[in-house]
């Protein structure tokens, strides 16, 4: 081959690579500088007005057992479910018994008259204050997976995330009938539970509510599974529940608000008996990154408490309106 095809070659080839390099190049700058149109900037939802911010953490209990999983107060008491653990202790972490159990424990949950009932992923077990087995109920099915606990009058309702439907029992154990949260009356959504939280509570006339993760609602039940009222949104605003599986957990106060938690981006929130949002409690700044959605409870004083189950601790917090 003479040279000069040879390097006739070498600058086509010098071309090309220069056009690949140059080409690449614009690109990437070009997609920088293009912001996708359907990207939300998580950081916006992170940040929220410190003047909704009305609680304040007083105190931490760090917890003796790995993984913590559940929390309910009674009396001056919180009971913690662990994998295979329950424990009770005081509300200055003094312990008053713990014990290990077989089954995984999903759920806790005090009775009116304080007894202990843990939801052991299929069945339900009932432990008294000396942390002795009083009763085993029997096995819902081997799908089941009970996720709350919650007490009205002679009646004990148990959700189950496996169905997903709740159970109504009477206080022997003896299984009543179970409702999957679709309205007698019309062909509603029923219960949608993509992941295992599926939380219950009773408000202070003995009226049940459940969270309805998949639609970002908590609902009240009639004791006959009919639908009565619900209340909630999916937004991103502080006003709604973001994402799926929320709120995750809740419970009511004394003065029937109810207080919030979320999945993926943590916060915690009091809503008024209307579903109106009133405070902030924690904000996502207030967790580790990626934390796993944290059990709350609360007190006769409407103190929060809050099982950080990433740190292993009960965080406290106290309403903060000065």
């Amino acid at each position: 081959m003479k040279k000069s095809q040879i390097y006739v070659i070498l600058i086509i080839c010098g071309a090309m690579i220069a056009y690949i390099m140059i080409g690449g190049a614009f690109n990437n700058d070009l997609k920088k500088s293009v912001k996708n149109p359907y990207e939300y900037d998580l950081g916006d939802i992170r940040k929220i007005d410190p003047a909704m911010i009305r609680y304040k953490e007083v105190k931490r209990i760090a917890l003796a057992f790995p993984e913590p999983k559940v929390l309910d107060y009674h009396q001056g008491l919180l009971g913690i479910g662990y994998q295979n653990e329950v424990q009770v202790i005081d509300t200055l972490g003094r312990e008053l018994f713990n014990k290990s159990i077989s089954g995984p424990i999903t759920s806790i949950t005090f009775s009116p008259s304080g007894e202990i009932f843990l939801g052991c992923k299929t069945h339900v077990e009932k432990y008294n204050l000396n942390g002795e087995l009083s009763e085993t109920w029997n096995e819902i099915d081997s799908s089941a997976y009970i996720t709350s606990i919650a007490f009205s009058g002679d009646y004990v309702f148990v959700a189950n995330a496996g169905g997903p439907f709740i159970i109504q029992y009477d206080q022997t154990g003896q299984m009543l009938h179970s409702f999957n949260g679709k309205n007698r009356t019309d062909k509603s959504h029923g219960f949608i539970i993509p992941s295992p939280y599926f939380d219950l509570d009773v408000d202070s006339e003995g009226q049940l509510w459940a969270a309805n993760t998949g639609v970002q609602a908590i609902e009240n039940y009639e004791k006959d599974g009919s639908l009565r009222a619900f209340w909630g949104s999916s937004s991103y605003d502080l006003n709604g529940f973001i994402g799926c599986c929320n709120p995750s957990q809740f419970t009511i106060l004394t003065n029937d608000s109810f207080v919030t938690c979320e999945k993926g981006l943590v916060r915690i929130k009091v809503y008024l008996p209307s579903g109106e949002l009133e405070s902030v409690v924690a904000t996502p700044e207030d967790f580790d990154a990626n934390s796993d959605p944290p059990d709350v409870t609360s007190d006769e004083q409407n103190n929060i408490y809050v099982l950080d189950i990433t740190r292993k601790m009960i965080r406290k917090f106290e309403r903060n309106d000065s």
